[in-house]
């Protein structure tokens, strides 16, 4: 461990992993870099297959958790965003690739929106944008009913939080991560950070994300969301949005995450080959499905506007949006909003370029 002092005076616990290109991963909850240490099997597995194809990987145990500073009361996403530039600035990082998972997602995001031009690619796994439904997501709403007053039920709680984050699977590696989980953080500050959490809300940053940008969904991970993950990958201009195998056992999904965050940061895309054809000239098989006019609708759904502000840039009735609606969800085969846009996401129907 190497630490790292914030511009508000928390010391900032970190460790890099393997030579090469820095890849710096936002933290996530109870903390990365201790988290690396306690071989928590998404970590330790990622950081080291990176390490091995290449790239310096960074980790780091945000405030509040780990063998970070503990006793702090700023657990905002700005303070968030100190944690990590602290790290960046100890290590004199000039274009990085950024990632983070589900929390820490969250940090990286702000982070590249403040400083656009250090960041290089942002990969994005399981993010949200929303606190107050990230909380809401079930196996979370689950696992927090049973969340500790105090220390006497502390390890109960934590052996389930640890047995929802297995799937109830895998007994040693449950018992692994409790004690885990016991060593990084406490009662009082799992309720404060979770407090801070609520009040995170980035939707009207998304926009803003200028770096060339992937977004992974996870089906087996627990406390991930498919609407959470295309939100975000909606929101941001040109992000690209990757389902990871939902038939593979953790192993080859961590392995199929590594290849896709290796790929998209050297090449800008995670797709396995390249195109023989340059994109500009395939024609998207939505084009002689949709008018024209539906696709103008469509883009707009995606981009998050309501029928109203669709209609008003459009300058026609809301009913006549309406109707559009209607015909490319009846053209699509889709059964509603959620799913004409997780179509605009597969299909790259977003903001023009």
């Amino acid at each position: 461990m190497h630490y790292a002092t914030t511009s508000d005076g928390v010391r900032i616990a970190y460790l890099s992993v393997g030579d090469g290109s820095p890849l710096v991963f936002g933290s996530n909850i109870f903390g990365d870099a201790s988290r690396y240490c306690a071989c928590d099997p998404h970590v330790r597995e990622v950081t080291d297959r990176l390490a091995h194809l290449g790239w310096r990987v960074i980790r780091y145990d945000h405030r509040g958790m780990g063998a970070s500073d503990r006793n702090v009361s700023d657990l905002s996403l700005t303070a968030r965003v100190r944690d990590l530039d602290a790290i960046v600035r100890a290590l004199n990082l000039e274009g990085f690739a950024l990632g983070g998972v589900d929390i820490g997602a969250v940090t990286a995001v702000a982070y590249a929106v403040e400083h656009p031009e250090a960041v290089s690619h942002l990969l994005l796994l399981s993010p949200w944008a929303s606190g107050a439904r990230y909380l809401q997501i079930p196996a979370l709403r689950a696992a927090y009913s049973a969340e500790a007053p105090g220390e006497h039920e502390w390890r109960l709680f934590a052996n389930i939080l640890s047995s929802v984050a297995a799937g109830f699977k895998d007994p040693e590696g449950v018992r692994r991560h409790t004690d885990a989980f016991l060593q990084t953080t406490s009662p009082h500050a799992l309720s404060a950070f979770n407090a801070a959490n609520a009040r995170i809300d980035i939707r009207g940053l998304l926009r803003r994300v200028k770096a060339p940008t992937l977004v992974t969904h996870e089906p087996s991970f627990p406390f991930g969301s498919f609407e959470l993950c295309q939100e975000v990958a909606a929101g941001i201009p040109h992000a690209e949005f990757l389902v990871v195998n939902e038939n593979s056992i953790a192993g080859r999904e961590h392995g199929e995450n590594v290849a896709a965050i290796d790929r998209f940061s050297r090449t800008g895309t995670a797709m396995a080959s390249l195109p023989a054809t340059p994109v500009e000239s395939v024609k998207p098989s939505y084009v002689d499905t949709l008018t024209s006019r539906e696709i103008q609708v469509l883009r707009q759904v995606a981009n998050g506007a309501t029928n109203k502000e669709i209609a008003a840039d459009l300058g026609v009735a809301v009913s006549t949006i309406e109707r559009h609606l209607v015909n490319l969800y009846a053209k699509l085969g889709a059964r509603g909003r959620a799913e004409a846009i997780a179509f605009a996401v597969r299909n790259g129907v977003g903001r023009p370029s």
